[in-house]
């Protein structure tokens, strides 16, 4: 049966836009993206993320963003965390309406440990006496070995970044590597009706529902050019 010209280009756009959902679907990326702070176990987390963006909106240090459709269908529009800028404000686990992220005390936490760099740090050079990464750490993190030079201690590192943004030289002598992220797992309990909060009072109470989404709405409004306020 003969097609018109119309038919074809029909025809040829529909197997266009089935092969972009297509390929959309199937590029879910084989590892789990970088989350949040203290977030559930990858396949958890897709299941309780509601992608409402209260995390995304409430970062103060715009660590998170909305996953695009070139990270997979799946993940579309859930929060991906950019290390680099996490401040560990705790903000985002406050806020997490649905338990995908977990509502644990920030000493619980773990997104990475920090590593000196022997090589440029001014105290193990013995250029000068530098103790502002042990100052900074406020988890008994760095210890100063013969009480002079910093030391890691692993188990205590949270990632928060604290030493490094104190760190005075260029480029930092104690930076934090993100391979040694910890994910939680869905509590089996839950608490009345929703999970069970840890964190302790809020420094920052988040807005009520109905502020929050008149705050998103004027944000997709001004991303889009349809708002300049």
């Amino acid at each position: 049966m003969a097609l018109s010209r119309r038919e074809f280009i029909q025809f040829l756009l529909g197997g266009v836009v089935s092969g972009a959902v297509f390929t959309a679907i199937k590029v879910s990326p084989s590892e789990a993206l970088p989350r949040p702070p203290a977030s559930l176990v990858e396949e958890d987390f897709l299941k309780y993320c509601t992608r409402c963006y209260r995390c995304i909106d409430i970062c103060p240090a715009d660590a998170l963003h909305p996953a695009p459709l070139s990270s997979g269908l799946v993940n579309l529009g859930t929060p991906v965390l950019d290390w680099t800028k996490c401040i560990m404000c705790m903000e985002c686990v406050r806020t997490c309406p649905t338990g995908a992220i977990r509502k644990v005390p920030e000493e619980e936490v773990d997104i990475g440990n920090a590593v000196i760099d022997h090589d440029t740090c001014v105290t193990w050079l013995k250029k000068r006496r530098c103790k502002d990464c042990y100052k900074a750490c406020k988890f008994d993190a760095i210890e100063l070995e013969k009480r002079r030079f910093p030391v890691v201690i692993e188990d205590r590192c949270t990632g928060c970044g604290a030493c490094t943004n104190r760190c005075p030289t260029d480029p930092k002598s104690i930076v934090v590597h993100y391979d040694k992220v910890r994910r939680y797992v869905r509590p089996e309990k839950r608490i009345m009706v929703r999970y069970e909060d840890r964190i302790g009072p809020y420094e920052f109470p988040p807005d009520d529902f109905g502020t929050w989404f008149r705050k998103r709405i004027q944000h997709l409004a001004r991303h889009y050019g349809l708002s300049k306020e």
